[in-house]
């Protein structure tokens, strides 16, 4: 090998090298979660979702009447067929906030209802796909396979892992 391609081969090193010091390196990718929260019920299912005190959004209600009409965020939006499944023998209500992304790690979630109700979660969140169901009638959350008391008012704590 001569000096003239010894030359370029340290050169070549010297350059990567310096690239990867002044970009900041090869850096692990952040992890994300995301988190969809699907509210059964009345209550908190026009709530106002905060995470880390900052406001995410507010929950798409959806209420089908025991007529059949359908309701999003307190408009008529269809009338469904006479006998559809979804119509029950009384009014039915819920409200769904999807798809939030966030960094996995330490978070404290709250619903705040439009009458002044509130709902505190403090959850470690692991990377991926996370499915959180509030039931007024059980006063639980579902955090994917884990179900935990939950009573307006009160602070819970979800012991997830990160990686």
């Amino acid at each position: 090998m001569n000096k003239k391609s010894v030359f370029t081969i340290i050169l070549c090193i010297v350059v990567v090298h310096a690239v990867l010091l002044f970009t900041g390196g090869c850096k692990s990718k952040e992890e994300t979660a995301q988190i969809t929260f699907n509210v059964e019920g009345q209550e908190f299912s026009d709530a106002e979702t905060f995470i880390d005190n900052k406001s995410v959004g507010r929950m798409e209600q959806t209420i089908i009447k025991s007529n059949g009409e359908l309701y999003i965020n307190g408009q008529l939006s269809t009338t469904l067929p006479p006998g559809s499944l979804q119509i029950g023998k009384e009014d039915a209500c819920s409200g769904v906030l999807d798809s939030i992304t966030l960094k996995a790690g330490n978070h404290t979630i709250s619903l705040s209802s439009s009458e002044g109700k509130s709902l505190q979660i403090t959850a470690v969140v692991s990377p991926g796909y996370h499915l959180v169901t509030y039931s007024p009638t059980t006063e639980t959350i579902k955090w994917n396979n884990e179900i935990i008391k939950a009573i307006p008012g009160t602070s819970i704590t979800i012991k997830g892992k990160t990686k």
